[in-house]
């Protein structure tokens, strides 16, 4: 088994350059988006757009997510470009694979958090018998600190284990969208043999392949902090910025993940699809 599939990576990485139409196409659907967002969410104060502006801002968001992975995905598949109509209806199928995949990761994810919480909550319960806490106290308690150096070894395993496990889970699924292009139907759990037995190479390819645009991001973010006070990864309010300079922030920082991020992410799985489905060997 191959921990790292190099044809893969190197086609994910070098999307941006031998497709960069697309993937910027995808770019800038997805900062546009993100430009709106910012700009209601700073022009509606502390009030914010209430429920109902938040759900279309989340539902604009969901399907220019979906439209940036049609675009940088086709290509990478090595699929025309197709007219409007086919666009339309890669667009709507993705939109159901995304929908399932989200209640698929929410339903499993949120099993296995509450069983990360109720073994956190043992070894509180056990740092609380040590320390002599024995009566349920009053407001919110930080249970970390309540931890010897073994509990915290303890709860840095199961919070490692729960974050890998996640990550892997979501990175089966993700062969679900070349799959769903290139089949022309909705493909999910059907998709999920496609890494059986190769899923940690997947999953470390794509890590790779992520990395660079990661870092380049956090590392946009953090200059910006540095320079403006505010960062635009952590939300759309700043006293030291109008409310277009914030829009701006937040459409250069979503349009670079959309670009270096989700592109490279789907070029590997596209080819790791194309790969797996026909003769070539691993």
């Amino acid at each position: 088994m191959k921990l790292i599939h190099a044809d893969a990576l190197q086609d994910g990485l070098a999307l941006l350059l031998r497709h960069p139409r697309p993937v910027l196409a995808a770019s800038a659907v997805c900062a546009g988006v993100a430009a709106l967002e910012a700009l209601v969410f700073s022009l509606t104060g502390e009030t914010g757009p209430g429920l109902i502006g938040v759900t279309l801002l989340f539902i604009l968001g969901f399907h220019a997510w979906v439209i940036a992975a049609v675009l940088v995905t086709r290509p990478a598949l090595g699929l025309a470009g197709g007219d409007i109509q086919d666009r339309a209806r890669d667009v709507s199928r993705l939109v159901l694979v995304a929908g399932l995949t989200l209640i698929l990761v929410f339903t499993v994810l949120g099993t296995a958090f509450v069983m990360l919480a109720f073994m956190l909550g043992a070894l509180a319960i056990l740092g609380a018998e040590r320390t002599g806490l024995t009566e349920p106290p009053e407001g919110f308690v930080n249970i970390f600190a309540l931890f010897n150096t073994a509990e915290w070894i303890i709860a840095v395993a199961l919070i490692a284990v729960f974050a890998g496990f996640g990550l892997w889970f979501i990175s089966r699924l993700l062969p679900g969208i070349p799959a769903t292009l290139a089949r022309g139907k909705v493909q999910l759990l059907a998709a999920w043999p496609i890494l059986q037995g190769r899923g940690l190479g997947g999953f470390l390819t794509g890590t790779l392949a992520i990395l660079p645009g990661v870092i380049l991001l956090v590392a946009f973010a953090f200059l910006v902090e540095s320079v403006t006070g505010y960062n635009p990864a952590q939300g759309v309010r700043a006293d030291a910025l109008n409310p277009l300079g914030i829009a701006l922030l937040r459409a250069v920082l979503v349009g670079g993940s959309a670009a270096f991020v989700l592109a490279p992410l789907m070029g590997v799985h596209a080819r790791l699809y194309m790969k797996f489905t026909s003769q070539t060997p691993d």
